[in-house]
């Protein structure tokens, strides 16, 4: 295999490479088709050990990694994050295909470059044994873990969401995390890459497969066990919760009728009970639910005293857009707010301030510079929101304290409160209306899932033109919204007791990234003969 691939011209390696990627796209939601993630990365390491022996030179080497992983990035960035141009449609007028197209491919060549990064550190120490494939991992986990967290951080597509989320293998995630399990993910994916290892005998290329098996299958009882031992709440221990969507695209959302907001608001109300007499006490609405066309819904009385009458004594916890005027200006806040209410006269008690925000879609870096050129955010707010502080408990009337994630939070591992400061629930607001109708709206929901299994927390999302659930600690969906279904509505599992990771953090996870990395430096004869080409 690897004497076919060195024989390839570097033209023909690299579109192999992005279709590698491309490829590996598959196992990510909402197709979870994982078997194709492991072909994808083998190819990958085929590809690196034929770029290794076509030259002598230090630097030629590194330069075809680097150029092996961008390819591969890129064909697994530009088909998983597609639907980024579906934002840009919304206001077809101001934006459109002119920058929708151009700005999504321009994201997906320049996240590739973090693999390109991974692959060109792990050529730079190669091996012509299976120490690589630890190496590899390393490297190329490294390279993940970077574009998760620097420049704010873009953890989408993460190696680890190839499982699905609330089944055996995702229960991983409450010990390591959904970066550990990436790590191990790499691993495992990287690991049948051996059979080709020409020169060594039967025994020697299997080896490493059966161990790799032997991971997933000690690792896929142990979460089954886990999953055996939940415990199913008794009716009437934790309140009922519905969540609830317009249905309303985003171009609906925001038509400029005079009468736009109520319109919407009627939406809500009604989804709120329909189709059936909800039974909730909690009624959650998505990320910025009420559009602002003619005016802030929490400065309009009549408005919130709508909401009042539609909600009766029920709570209501809600995406808004909230201003709050300053010495020197007005400050926007892309906010939840929890709406609570007695015989029909709604209270504002508490709000939370997004403090993830997205760049370029909630805010323009550098507005100074970037507002000369008439460039706005997608938001329609000025220059942008502003950051509130990192997330805390919140106070909901009847319900355990929840902690709120707005939209792009929900993919940040680590951002839920720990210790004494621990909720008892996530609740997540997301716009995915901004996704259109692709995969983007499903691999957000996923993510978000992963967040309940690290935290030992059930989880409330509402998503408009998403899916919004009700998701146990476990990750396993309890009640969701499909079809023409904009409501659901079920009874809020328990949390269960701080899990692994809650309590330890990424130290368990820690030890095993040096493991791994330490097996690059192992003697070589402790783990197999030299390969032959």
């Amino acid at each position: 295999m690897h004497s076919w691939l060195a024989a390839r011209t570097q033209w023909q390696r690299r579109g192999l490479a992005f279709l590698a990627g491309a490829l590996a796209t598959l196992a990510h939601a909402p197709f979870q088709l994982t078997l194709f993630y492991v072909i994808a990365i083998t190819v990958l390491v085929w590809l690196l050990d034929g770029a290794a022996k076509l030259g002598a030179t230090f630097w030629g080497r590194v330069g075809r990694g680097f150029a092996l992983g961008w390819w591969f990035g890129f064909g697994h960035l530009i088909t998983g994050l597609y639907w980024v141009s579906s934002a840009f449609m919304v206001d077809s007028g101001a934006w459109g295909p002119m920058w929708g197209v151009p700005a999504t491919i321009g994201l997906a060549a320049s996240l590739a470059l973090f693999w390109a990064l991974g692959c060109a550190t792990a050529i730079a120490l190669w091996t012509t044994d299976i120490r690589r494939i630890a190496w590899f991992t390393v490297c190329v986990f490294a390279s993940e873990w970077l574009r998760g967290n620097i420049l704010t951080g873009f953890p989408w597509l993460l190696p680890g969401y190839v499982w699905t989320p609330g089944e055996p293998l995702s229960q991983l995630a409450s010990v390591l995390g959904i970066y550990g399990l990436s790590l191990l993910t790499l691993l495992v994916a990287a690991t049948p890459a051996a059979l080709g290892d020409g020169g060594e005998g039967a025994g020697r290329r299997f080896a490493p497969i059966l161990v790799a098996a032997l991971l997933v299958g000690m690792s896929w009882g142990w979460g089954a066990e886990r999953l055996s031992r939940a415990i199913v709440d008794a009716p009437g221990l934790q309140p009922i919760v519905r969540v609830a969507d317009s249905g309303l695209s985003q171009a609906q959302k925001w038509e400029g009728r005079v009468d736009q907001e109520w319109r919407v608001l009627q939406r809500y109300l009604d989804v709120s009970d329909a189709p059936d007499e909800s039974r909730a006490s909690i009624v959650i609405w998505p990320e910025g639910a009420i559009p602002v066309v003619n005016f802030f819904m929490l400065e309009n009385p009549d408005f919130m005293s709508a909401i009042g009458r539609g909600m009766g004594d029920r709570v209501l916890v809600t995406g808004v857009t909230r201003r709050e005027a300053r010495s020197d200006g007005v400050a926007y806040f892309n906010s939840a707010a929890v709406i609570d209410g007695v015989s029909g006269v709604p209270r504002l008690s508490q709000t939370y301030d997004k403090n993830h925000l997205v760049p370029f879609g909630e805010y323009i870096p550098f507005w100074s510079l970037v507002s000369r050129l008439n460039i706005a955010p997608l938001q329609r707010i000025g220059a942008g929101f502003e950051a509130g502080p990192p997330p805390s408990r919140l106070v909901v009337p009847d319900a355990p304290p929840a902690v709120v994630l707005i939209c792009y939070e929900a993919i940040f591992p680590g951002m839920v409160p720990r210790g004494e400061e621990r909720p008892g629930w996530i609740i997540s607001l997301t716009n995915d209306a901004w996704f259109g109708g692709g995969s983007g709206p499903y691999q957000h929901y996923a993510m978000a899932r992963y967040r309940a299994i690290e935290e030992g927390l059930p989880l409330a999302r509402a998503a408009s033109g998403g899916v919004s659930a009700i998701v146990d600690a476990y990750g396993r969906e309890i009640r969701a919204t499909s079809g023409r279904v904009l409501g659901a509505e079920a009874q809020l599992p328990s949390a269960i007791p701080p899990t692994a990771l809650a309590r330890w953090g990424n130290a368990l996870f820690g030890l095993l990234l040096v493991f791994i990395a330490g097996l690059r430096f192992f003697p070589r004869t402790w783990l197999s003969r030299e390969l032959k080409a």
